[in-house]
């Protein structure tokens, strides 16, 4: 005997079975789809064939974030250099003269060593023979120089700040190498979207 309800011939099982059957392929979907998004972090399978900045391949994939991290890497640095924060500006902050305090004890070391190697490259024979006593001298002489030169160095760094340091090509490049840190933080800020979100529906 077959239990059925009042309308159609449908067993009653398919019907209990519905709901648990739809929650189990949901959830391996939306799972699956989100592990997809983060997994792998490099490109996993044969690659034979692969379309630029695309995470799926001949026979492969890569996790989606990963596969653009150079992309919104590049966007992202430029949102914060145009928009939250100008280089130059934050460079005409710092204080030559605290800059020379902080770094006093270890450029007299530094220097030393700079001037040993470049000595020993162009001038070996004199560098070699030269009693201890001038040599010191010499590097002596090069650390009182170290204020000015330090002043001078800041001021036209400050000047040139977009010539001497690219923050969009070292974001793309740490993005690049890092990956992880992408998924980390897509990770983190979608968390605290999430709570956000709870809290106003809530």
């Amino acid at each position: 005997m077959v239990l059925t309800f009042g309308v159609g011939n449908y067993e009653w099982w398919k019907y209990l079975i519905m709901p648990f059957m739809s929650g189990l392929v949901g959830y391996g979907t939306n799972v699956l789809a989100l592990e997809m998004t983060f997994r792998p972090i490099e490109y996993f399978g044969l690659n034979l064939w692969r379309m630029n900045e695309q995470p799926w391949g001949l026979f492969g994939w890569q996790g989606i974030i990963p596969t653009k991290a150079a992309k919104m890497a590049a966007i992202c640095s430029e949102l914060m250099t145009q928009k939250l924060f100008n280089l130059r500006e934050i460079f005409s902050k710092l204080d030559p003269d605290r800059f020379y305090t902080v770094m006093e004890d270890g450029l007299l070391i530094l220097i030393d060593d700079i001037l040993n190697d470049v000595a020993s490259v162009y001038m070996p024979d004199t560098w070699k023979y030269m009693p201890d006593r001038v040599k010191n001298e010499v590097v002596l002489s090069a650390h009182r120089a170290c204020p000015d030169f330090l002043r001078a160095f800041i001021i036209d760094m400050t000047e040139n700040i977009h010539n001497v340091l690219d923050i969009k090509e070292m974001c793309v490049e740490a993005c690049v190498e890092n990956k992880e840190i992408v998924n980390k933080v897509f990770l983190e800020c979608g968390e605290k979207v999430r709570k956000y979100m709870f809290y106003f529906l809530s």
